[in-house]
């Protein structure tokens, strides 16, 4: 089973939309999907509480082999709920306990994507430790951007110190990207310049109809908008070269 976590110790960069988009290409697409809400906030099991599976994202975290299995449609959520809030607040070996537990689900899954919370906890820390790939949307304004090194460092601090050199980080994904905003077009050249080579191959522009697909449960490619079908055509190009990545 590969997985991918979709991490940035920022809010609002759009981990959430990549991470539910991410799951519904791969479902759609033939894949078994294992989806982790791991944020306290939840607002992955709120778009997606109809793949709701019977083990939550808490459970996880703790002792003992937790019986994964493969839900219907492609996707199976392990869903976030207040326990997780105390998971930062755990023991260390709640960290190899995760692992541990995907590990022992794997054959029911092709892939794993995870929705990390905007904060390096326990949490976040036992995602990359699990991931076999890593994809960090962010956001085009001067807070994002200068944040950048230090996203960087966790990512392979995480590899050091854990041991985890064959994890591949896919990238920076610009997100919620105003193509029109002068301010952010010289934002992304400034990264280009300074970390391409960190930079994934394409963005996400900022669109309404990603707003509504998550409300409504349902992919931004099956709203029936002109600009929704925008979103769909240019998320999905994304999409399709992250799987390429990832194979």
């Amino acid at each position: 089973m590969k997985t991918i976590v979709i991490n940035n110790q920022k809010g609002g960069v759009g981990k959430t939309t990549l991470a539910v988009h991410l799951a519904w290409y791969m479902a759609e697409t033939g894949g078994r999907v294992l989806l982790i809400d791991a944020d306290a906030q939840g607002n992955a099991t709120d778009t997606m509480k109809r793949h709701r599976g019977e083990v939550a994202a808490a459970e996880l975290f703790r002792s003992g082999r937790v019986p994964l299995a493969s839900g219907t449609e492609g996707i199976t959520l392990a869903a976030s709920d207040s326990s997780l809030t105390d998971v930062d607040r755990g023991v260390a070996a709640g960290i190899q306990q995760f692992r541990d537990n995907l590990q022992a689900g794997s054959a029911e899954f092709d892939v794993c994507v995870i929705d990390t919370p905007p904060s390096l906890g326990l949490r976040s820390v036992a995602a990359l430790v699990a991931a076999t790939h890593v994809l960090s949307p962010i956001y085009l304004e001067d807070y994002s951007v200068k944040g950048v090194k230090g996203l960087l460092q966790t990512v392979i601090g995480v590899q050091q110190r854990y041991g985890r050199f064959d994890m591949k980080f896919l990238g920076l994904l610009p997100s919620n990207f105003n193509t029109k905003s002068p301010r952010q077009r010289a934002h992304l050249d400034q990264l280009l310049r300074e970390a391409g080579k960190y930079v994934f191959p394409g963005h996400i522009v900022a669109r309404d109809g990603y707003a509504e697909a998550v409300a409504e449960g349902k992919p931004v490619w099956k709203l029936k908008k002109r600009s929704a079908q925008e979103a769909g055509r240019e998320i999905r190009t994304v999409l399709s070269r992250i799987v390429e990545q990832m194979a």
